[in-house]
């Protein structure tokens, strides 16, 4: 008996313990989210963070420039997605758990050589929403200011524009381009050209709670350590980028 009532009280205090927290996601961005099935390697990768900590995630997909906002009116327990340039305090940020790269793609047999911004001027370029906005003064003056240049908020779309022909070079993450080449049997093995004019960003998650945010700083190092986090890369197809994190990072301090 004195067994059977010890056992109770663990799970009551186990279930105690446990939460459903409410985790703010901006809309869909395959392969890092996909609100149709709630997968996508930043979901799944949360998702297993909290299921170790013996949390449930619950997603809130939100337009992206909410996500900030829904954490300051403390509205949710976790954001996702977010670095200091998103206003919020640095205090609360997680430790980086996804490195993005926004990249040129052309196609290969188009043989268009780029050095910089400037080889792009008077090329048809298409890019994803926002990219005038977030990708520098510069990159503004020179490409989106020009009359052959266009933003899409549908990623899938401007991959399509691209390997169809329709436009000489896309600005978008690597890897959301990767994907969605994938996904089409017509120009999967297409080869195209990557071009690295602009820099690798790190993000974290926003987590206000204090003992929340070093439990989920301690697993996310783990799956780091024990190959959690690069076989889920590999599930999603995703290229790791922290290496290019850290070469970028030393540049900066070498200047």
């Amino acid at each position: 008996m004195r067994i059977a009532a010890l056992f109770t009280v663990l799970l009551y205090s186990f279930i105690a313990s446990s939460e459903q927290l409410d985790v703010v996601v901006g809309w869909d961005k395959p392969p890092y989210v996909m609100s149709a099935d709630h997968s996508g390697f930043e979901l799944e990768l949360t998702r297993a963070i909290l299921k170790e900590l013996g949390h449930e995630l619950s997603p809130i997909y939100v337009p992206f420039g909410r996500t900030a906002r829904l954490l300051k009116d403390d509205a949710v327990d976790i954001a996702l997605t977010l670095n200091k340039a998103h206003k919020v305090s640095a205090d609360i940020l997680s430790d980086p758990y996804v490195v993005y790269q926004n990249v040129a793609v052309t196609r290969e047999d188009r043989n268009i050589k780029v050095n910089g911004l400037a080889s792009l001027r008077g090329k048809s370029i298409i890019a994803f929403q926002t990219a005038k906005n977030v990708l520098g003064k510069e990159y503004g003056n020179t490409l989106a200011s020009q009359p052959n240049y266009l933003e899409m908020a549908r990623q899938d779309r401007q991959v399509n524009m691209l390997m169809l022909g329709s436009v000489d070079a896309v600005i978008m993450d690597r890897n959301i381009f990767s994907y969605f080449k994938a996904q089409n049997d017509a120009y999967a093995d297409d080869a195209v050209t990557i071009h690295e004019l602009f820099p690798v960003s790190a993000y974290c998650a926003g987590i206000p709670n204090p003992k929340l945010r070093a439990q989920f700083n301690a697993t996310l190092k783990k799956f780091f350590e024990d190959g959690r986090y690069q076989a889920l890369l590999t599930r999603f197809r995703l290229e790791n980028l922290f290496d290019k994190l850290v070469e970028q990072q030393l540049h900066i301090n070498e200047s």
